[in-house]
């Protein structure tokens, strides 16, 4: 997995060469309350105590989430404050001194962090600035490709948690601190292309885990963002769950021919049978490939089971038949009209208690 920190540009060729003239002089020095060889790219205390940095996510568009891979893209704002008294005026400091200074990232010290589960992470625009008070803020646009775990056994009526984990490099374990509160800039925006065709976007969390140590990472904390999304599941039930419940009715016809019919009845469960297989395979693609069932597998095994007994009770009413016991074989084939429908809805209802609820 790939390792960053922060990274940031000046937003102008003038006034890159501006501060870096005028931070090399002892006037500037004074104005920020350090003398001329305090290293600005050293850590605020050394390294004695750890700063405390809040950190916000934005979101303003989620290019997909991919199942398969345990995947999503998303583009938006990351924002990170921290105070560095170093980079605090003086009360009576130059008036024509700009209140909010704009800085390289190669001029001050930055909070060493990484994103845990990042695949590949594209920064577009960054900047980096401090107030009078010494608040350093850096911002930057980006787009990420990150993996997050999938819980599918609800699929397709899910809900996933997004999960964005922030901790610092190994290096700045000790260095650095993440707020317990996420910045007020945090959130999702409400334009129209943020979201997905196939997804319902619930909300943010934050939250701030401890990170366990281990061989390589000492202890320390992480800053996680969770975004709630709810599949749409409307194209799954009118495209898949209904036409599945057309196939697996079809069956019920046969209780309603006589069983001296055998050859007849016994093709429309076989033919419904096929279908159902044809029918899965067409779907396939759209399925995600897991390892274990979710309910769309369940209601399927549920259908071809009931295809299948369907079958064998044919061919057992007809034995029957064939051995002299006409009654009760169509006893039994008449008593199949709703004893087959009812379980079929009934273990419907047991699967959709047992994943869904």
């Amino acid at each position: 997995m790939k390792r960053r920190g922060l990274t940031g540009t000046l937003t102008g060729a003038m006034l890159a060469a501006f501060w870096t003239l005028v931070l090399a002089t002892p006037a500037l020095a004074a104005l920020h309350n350090t003398s001329p060889k305090v290293d600005l790219r050293q850590h605020p205390t050394g390294g004695k105590t750890p700063v405390d940095v809040a950190v916000a996510l934005y979101v303003t568009n989620f290019v997909g989430i991919d199942e398969t891979r345990e995947s999503f893209e998303v583009g938006g704002y990351l924002t990170a404050k921290w105070l560095d008294p170093r980079l605090a005026l003086l009360a009576d400091a130059a008036s024509d001194v700009p209140a909010t200074r704009t800085f390289r990232l190669d001029q001050l010290w930055t909070p060493s962090i990484e994103s845990a589960n990042s695949i590949s992470h594209k920064t577009t625009q960054s900047l980096l600035t401090a107030d009078r008070n010494g608040l350093v803020t850096y911002v930057e646009r980006f787009d990420a490709n990150l993996s997050s775990d999938f819980d599918l056994r609800k699929f397709p009526f899910d809900t996933q948690d997004l999960r964005f984990q922030f901790h610092p490099f190994i290096s700045a374990a000790s260095e650095i601190r993440f707020a317990p509160h996420p910045l007020p800039s945090t959130g999702i925006s409400p334009e129209q292309h943020t979201e997905l065709a196939a997804w319902h976007i619930e909300g943010i969390r934050y939250r701030t885990e401890k990170v366990e140590d281990d061989r390589d990472v000492p202890p320390t904390n992480g800053a996680e963002f969770q975004i709630a999304v709810k599949r749409r599941s409307g194209f799954y039930v009118w495209k898949i769950f209904v036409p599945l419940l057309m196939l697996t009715m079809i069956p019920m016809v046969a209780f309603w021919i006589d069983v001296s019919q055998f050859d007849w009845i016994l093709k429309i469960p076989m033919t419904m049978l096929l279908s159902m297989v044809a029918f899965e395979f067409s779907i396939a693609r759209d399925l995600p490939r897991v390892g274990y069932l979710t309910f769309l597998d369940a209601v399927f095994l549920a259908s071809f089971a009931f295809c299948f007994l369907c079958i064998f009770e044919i061919a057992a009413v007809f034995l029957l038949q064939q051995h002299g016991k006409r009654p009760l074989a169509v006893r039994l084939h008449t008593q199949g009209k709703w004893a087959y429908p009812l379980a079929y809805f009934a273990l419907i209802f047991v699967l959709a208690i047992g994943f869904l609820a």
